[in-house]
């Protein structure tokens, strides 16, 4: 099931990448729990891949950094939609700069082997792959594991995009 799940996440990302100028990629890191009461620092780590003007592809993990580091994990893939506008533009002039994003996805857990469907919302973005950064804040997912019949709920304060495709550089 790992291996598929990788192989799939890896055909999925070198599929998309040469099919149209809207393909801005970013690195983000920040803030994320998944586990309620959190008993030490959990951190977010993925690689964002914009398909469209509305869509994008993220890629993430949360790991424990404090008292175990990389312990337990959570990983997931989710599709996003900008819901106050385009994000980006596939040109110099930049997207909305201040956006709201709905999410679907799946996700995986490392300590129990839990997998299942999760919904997140992020009511603030602020910033567009053409400025080079984008804030996250605020994001809520709610999943179900269905491995495990039980209900798991993500938060994180903020996450950092840092982009290294599709900046102002790129259409100089």
């Amino acid at each position: 099931m790992r291996r598929l799940s990788a192989l799939l996440l890896i055909l999925l990302c070198v599929s998309i990448l040469p099919a149209s100028d809207h393909h801005d990629i970013s690195l983000s890191f920040g803030h994320s729990m998944y586990r309620w009461p959190e008993k030490g620092i959990s951190f977010s780590y993925g690689i964002n891949i914009g398909l469209s003007s509305r869509w994008e592809v993220d890629i993430w993990g949360i790991s424990e950094a404090v008292p175990k580091p990389f312990m337990d994990n959570m990983f997931g893939i989710d599709f996003s939609y900008s819901l106050m506008g385009p994000r980006s533009t596939a040109s110099k002039i930049a997207g909305t700069g201040i956006n709201m994003l709905l999410s679907v996805g799946g996700f995986y857990r490392t300590g129990n082997n839990g997998a299942g469907p999760i919904v997140s919302i992020t009511p603030l973005a602020v910033g567009t792959p053409v400025s080079g950064r984008r804030e996250r804040i605020l994001k809520t997912g709610v999943g179900y594991d269905a491995v495990n019949n039980e209900v798991v709920v993500t938060f994180s304060l903020i996450s950092l995009d840092f982009y290294v495709r599709g900046t102002y550089r790129d259409y100089m």
